[in-house]
């Protein structure tokens, strides 16, 4: 089949979908800004991506100044879906990304009879919003916004989305859950294996530093537990705290990441909102319990886990309760000796090999049942 993927940036995983699709025999056209280098580094054929820079480099330059952030992304996120729609080539799937791909939706539909899809990283925006409304220096979404993320959902034939959680957020707002495609995302097998831990800090969390991701619920654990804490990733709306035991190294290529989490005997995400994070597929891949949320996914890695129990969501959003998992979580890890796995040798289903398989099988599906319909149609 011909697969046309556009995302509303550069690396992400639908970088991951094409290649994993490309890899299995699809023909892929990748629509972002990023590279030919960079999407070769990442395993994309050359003649797969379209790079679409210059369009997005103005929008680049002015996120950097913080007063034009918001309106820079959502200008470009209305210009990209236009363009998009008129610079893509014919399809018989068109897969775009949330809050982006709206109208090119609809113009792939009518054009070339595609099937549509939608991914979706995070919650439903309803969801999403009730999940953050108590956050410091959360100012919502326009009204507008609302408006244009809604119609992306309703325009596709299907939206995939990383966790379960993630789908009950859409049947809570009245999708039929045959819409909604669950499919985990994957790791990187190259780049991730079971470590042996050097046990230099206690805890690892890995994204950005910010009251998403629930980090000030882990400076108060580190206050209250003196947990020593590393850091890998951007800082976002929350300062890095100077009174704890902590460091921050920044932002790190994928393939380094290993060498970080060799450093940690626990990886904790105690998100308040979230998808799937990737960082926990990796973080299990090399071996560190996980501590997170009932919003990160971690409950839907279980299933690949040969021992389940070194997965460890809290039960409510307390410092007491974080302290008391994190705890959880340090105990097992003490038990842990030589290489960490608790996964099991088979690591096909967890990584992102497993995870095109399964997108696979659903595209095919999916489209015998468009032919199907269509030929019972003309019957």
């Amino acid at each position: 089949m011909i697969i046309n993927i556009a995302t509303n940036g550069g690396r992400s995983h639908l970088l991951d979908i094409a290649r994993e699709l490309q890899n299995l025999g699809h023909t892929i056209n990748f629509y972002s800004y990023i590279s030919d280098k960079r999407a070769i580094k990442f395993g994309l054929n050359k003649k797969c991506n379209h790079s679409i820079l210059l369009l997005a480099l103005p929008f680049l330059f002015l996120s950097k100044f913080r007063l034009f952030r918001h309106w820079s992304y959502r200008i470009y996120a209305r210009i990209n879906d236009i363009f998009i729609a008129y610079y893509m080539k014919p399809c018989d799937i068109f897969i775009g990304h949330s809050a982006t791909h709206c109208y090119s939706l609809k113009y792939a539909k009518k054009k070339w009879g595609a099937i549509t899809i939608l991914e979706r990283g995070t919650s439903h925006i309803e969801r999403y919003i009730k999940n953050m409304k108590d956050v410091p220096n959360f100012k919502g979404f326009l009204k507008l916004d609302i408006v244009r993320e809604n119609k992306g959902y309703m325009n596709a034939d299907y939206i995939v989305v990383g966790a379960e959680h993630v789908k009950n957020s859409f049947i809570e707002q009245g999708y039929n859950s045959q819409k909604i495609f669950v499919n985990n995302y994957g790791f990187n097998s190259k780049f991730f294996y079971p470590t042996s831990s050097t046990g230099e800090f206690d805890i690892i969390m890995v994204g950005t530093w910010g009251y998403r991701k629930g980090c000030d619920l882990i400076i108060k654990a580190c206050e209250s537990k003196g947990y020593k804490l590393l850091h890998v990733g951007n800082i976002g709306d929350l300062d890095f705290p100077t009174n704890i035991k902590a460091k921050s190294v920044g932002v790190k290529e994928e393939q380094a990441l290993i060498n970080y989490y060799k450093k940690a005997k626990v990886f904790v995400l105690p998100s308040r909102e979230e998808g799937l994070a990737l960082v926990q597929m990796q973080a299990i891949c090399c071996g560190l319990p996980l501590v997170c949320s009932q919003y990160t996914g971690g409950r839907d890695i279980k299933k690949y886990c040969n021992n389940p129990e070194y997965i460890i969501e809290i039960n409510s959003y307390d410092v007491d309760e974080l302290c008391k998992c994190i705890d959880k979580a340090l105990a097992l890890a003490k038990t842990q000796k030589g290489l960490r796995n608790y996964v099991g040798s088979d690591l096909s289903e967890i990584s992102f090999e497993g995870y095109g398989r399964r997108y696979n099988d659903f595209l095919l599906k999916i489209a015998n049942n468009s032919k199907t319909k269509s030929n019972e149609i003309k019957s």
